[in-house]
């Protein structure tokens, strides 16, 4: 039995609609999706009026008119109809089969809800406050450094964290066995910044029967290379900021999770503490997820050139690329990836002085590339994790993990192969 009170309504329904033999949606359906029917218009307000007294009494509770969300005509800090929009397309993207699962079984009850929040840790911050409390415990991977140590903090309520490599099925299950408190399970897959890959259709089926929820953040693979609904994650949660809005130009996130969960849970939480996005940045986003599949498209086939010239280079020590044979998990990567995404890690040959030498290089604007910590941008980003995403990881933990002072990360934008290994050539070139 669980002790997240919506968790048993759930699963029924997650069994029924959410996983599925298919693990993507067609690329055309997705496509189609993203594109959507036009952008609708900025609704650049903070407050919405009412017909009559009725009619805001009745949104206050919820209840809306045919085709609107909830409270999304109330106030903006509670919802508005760009972001309204966006969340749409964001909940068909990662649940259309489920969708058409519900219509063919002419279900009428919502099954999967979504949220957009105004930045990634916003929406993971919202997701653990709705779920977790005092006395419980979380499991949670090697994740992004200021996810990491919002866990930890979340130590001085009285919540226990414990991380492990969640690539590792049997540390997973004996973390589990050996903590009963465990409410939650987060992870990221691919991991950041070491790209190692968990298999979340495995994991699902250790955490169900305990009653543990397992939240996947989806970031660096994005709906498009991975749908872990369909695999039998519970949550899903992304940063926006990166692939989706693609251009760097605003931060964002979403959760989607369970409709009781959502409704009666993680909403109050976004209500309350109002991590709200403007309209315009929502405008943003759906813009972006116009161009999602054909970006992801060229940046993950972009990445596997790159990395199979980076794993024969004889400055390289090793890299990191779930698309690679070489990768610890190929296999899994291909079962539950469309592609092996456009992130890349690497580690040079006598570690640190030569990675910052090849980061200070394409700290240079005559690069065609930048010395940035963000990650999704058509613009490649160099990075140092140890120095900067993860900084805030405590330094055994971080080594325990494999972000070693030599490590770094890329996030490979739309420059083209050629452009980019020559730079990459030259960058190597003047770092030894």
């Amino acid at each position: 039995m669980s002790k997240l009170s919506w968790f048993e309504g759930w699963l029924e329904r997650k069994e029924k609609y959410a996983r599925a033999q298919d693990k993507f949606l067609s690329e055309e359906k997705f496509s189609a999706i993203g594109v959507g029917t036009g952008l609708p218009a900025i609704s650049q307000k903070s407050t919405f009026s009412f017909r009559n007294v009725k009619d805001g009494a009745d949104r206050f509770l919820g209840i809306s008119q045919s085709g609107e969300k909830p409270y999304a005509r109330i106030y903006t800090r509670l919802g508005n109809p760009t972001t309204e929009y966006l969340e749409k397309a964001l909940f068909q993207l990662d649940c259309q089969h489920l969708i058409d699962a519900a219509l063919a079984a002419d279900e009428k009850r919502p099954t999967i809800a979504s949220l957009v929040c105004s930045s990634g840790m916003s929406a993971i911050a919202c997701t653990t406050l709705a779920m977790v409390k005092s006395g419980d415990e979380i499991l949670c991977g090697c994740v992004y450094g200021c996810t990491d140590s919002f866990f930890r903090g979340l130590e001085k309520f009285g919540i226990k964290t414990h991380f492990i490599d969640t690539s590792d099925l049997e540390t997973v299950k004996k973390t589990i066995e050996n903590n009963p408190k465990i409410v939650m399970f987060f992870m990221e897959t691919p991991d950041n910044p070491t790209l190692k890959v968990s298999d979340i259709e495995a994991i699902s089926k250790i955490t169900q029967p305990k009653g543990i929820a397992l939240v996947v953040d989806n970031t660096f693979a994005t709906p498009y290379l991975q749908q872990p609904f369909r695999l039998g994650a519970d949550i899903v949660v992304q940063s926006l900021t990166k692939y989706v809005n693609g251009h760097s130009t605003s931060v964002a996130g979403v959760i989607l999770g369970p409709y009781e969960f959502m409704s009666n849970f993680v909403f109050p939480v976004y209500k309350d503490f109002g991590p709200t996005p403007s309209p315009f940045d929502s405008w943003l986003n759906a813009q972006g997820l116009q161009t999602l599949h054909l970006r992801m498209k060229r940046a993950c086939d972009t990445a596997f050139e790159l990395s199979k010239r980076l794993e024969n280079h004889p400055k390289v020590e090793r890299v990191y690329y779930p698309g690679m044979p070489s990768h610890p998990q190929y296999e899994l990567a291909k079962k539950q990836m469309r592609l092996g995404g456009g992130m890349i890690s690497l580690e040079l040959k006598d570690g640190f002085e030569p990675a910052r030498k090849l980061m200070d290089y394409f700290a240079s604007h005559t690069t065609p590339a930048e010395l940035a910590v963000s990650l999704g941008s058509v613009i490649t980003y160099f990075q140092h994790p140890a120095s900067m995403t993860h900084a805030g990881v405590p330094e055994a933990a971080r080594i325990e993990r494999g972000i070693t002072n030599g490590l770094v990360r890329i996030s490979v934008g739309m420059e083209g192969v050629e452009t980019l290994w020559d730079a990459i050539e030259e960058g190597l070139k003047l770092a030894y």
